[in-house]
């Protein structure tokens, strides 16, 4: 089985909490599965938080626990079931550290 990690960043429109408690982060996912967007996911730089993945992980795609999809908005990482409590909570706190959500769906 399979699991996705999507790497995302609010919408410039939702600056504040309060405008974000209409977003649940599960549905912002689910809808950028579907549609490949969501209005909620804001324009972001990537570079350093995949420099920073790159650093944990390797460079090497063949031994690497994931694939990277790159998008316009977002980062998508599909992984194995096997490898999944071992690199979500790597990936989600560097996403963390780089001021960007991490939602699996």
């Amino acid at each position: 089985m399979s699991f996705n990690l999507l790497v995302w960043k609010w919408s410039s429109d939702l600056d504040t909490p309060s405008k974000r408690r209409k977003h649940k982060m599960s549905d912002v996912a689910s809808a950028f599965a579907e549609s490949g967007e969501n209005p909620a996911i804001g324009e972001a730089d990537f570079s350093a938080y995949l420099q920073k993945v790159s650093e944990q992980f390797g460079n090497d795609e063949l031994n690497c626990p994931f694939v990277i999809e790159s998008y316009d908005k977002a980062v998508v990482f599909n992984y194995g079931s096997e490898s999944r409590f071992e690199i979500v909570p790597v990936l989600g706190l560097l996403a963390s550290s780089c001021g960007f959500n991490a939602t699996e769906f």
